[in-house]
């Protein structure tokens, strides 16, 4: 049952003709200091703005032990020689671990194999007009196959299904439909690492629903930042504030 659900996520997804007069923008290497330094709106603004129109306080800059590990394991996953061992909290045997739980899954070690890891890309979304960037975990890009985006979360989920809640309630479908609007995928697979026992591999192929859903939340928030919006009064001062540390936020 698990591998023909798994068949059905990587067999028979059309590949899209995109029209004459369009065409994806170019995926470009940066560092992540000059990605960063990018004067455009990425997902994580827009988690900035979300946490603070929900009155919550903004994210230390400092890495938690949670954040630190989702860092370290996205780059042993994807930039292996950019691996640091022995850092302060981490546990490399862990790391490791759940890198190699990724690699023994042969259609998600044949994408990593296929794939660009880490590319970057600036873009203006047509709605409202606002200069944004993205950095992606993983895009491949093969003739006659699907364009794909992946992006691997280390997750304390206890199942798939438990995955595929929190895929909305944390707004990684929000993430889903801003990368693949901007990229014009064929489709968006978020895979859930569990960082704790079993140590599962869970890969939700993000459904159209799920994209309308994610597209909603972005734009209501773009349209939020533009200078003639209407903001309620209450709002104005929270709306400036994240609207001054644009494209500073660190990638989730």
């Amino acid at each position: 049952m698990r591998k023909e659900l798994f068949c059905s996520l990587f067999c028979f997804v059309p590949v899209s003709v995109l029209p004459e007069n369009s065409r994806r923008p170019d995926l470009l290497r940066l560092s992540y200091d000059d990605y960063r330094a990018a004067p455009a709106i990425a997902n994580s603004d827009l988690s900035r703005l979300r946490d603070a129109l929900n009155g919550r306080p903004p994210r230390s800059t400092s890495s938690s032990n949670a954040l630190s590990l989702g860092t370290a394991f996205h780059t042993a996953l994807l930039e292996p020689d950019l691996y640091e061992p022995a850092q302060p909290g981490i546990n490399d045997t862990l790391v490791w671990w759940l890198v190699d739980g990724v690699k023994l899954n042969p259609d998600l070690n044949a994408l990593l194999q296929a794939g660009t890891a880490e590319p970057s890309c600036i873009f203006t979304e047509p709605t409202t007009n606002t200069l944004c960037k993205l950095r992606a975990d993983l895009v491949v890009d093969q003739p006659g196959q699907p364009y794909t985006v992946i992006d691997f979360k280390t997750t304390l989920a206890r199942d798939y299904n438990h995955f595929l809640a929190q895929c909305s309630g944390y707004d990684y479908d929000r993430q889903a439909a801003f990368y693949s609007d901007a990229l014009h995928a064929d489709r968006f697979l978020l895979v859930g690492v569990q960082k704790v026992e079993p140590f599962q591999v869970f890969t939700v192929e993000v459904s159209p629903h799920m994209l309308a859903e994610g597209r909603a939340k972005y734009l209501r928030l773009l349209k939020l930042l533009q200078p003639d919006a209407e903001v309620p009064s209450y709002l104005t001062e929270t709306v400036r504030e994240v609207a001054n540390h644009l494209g500073q936020t660190p990638e989730e």
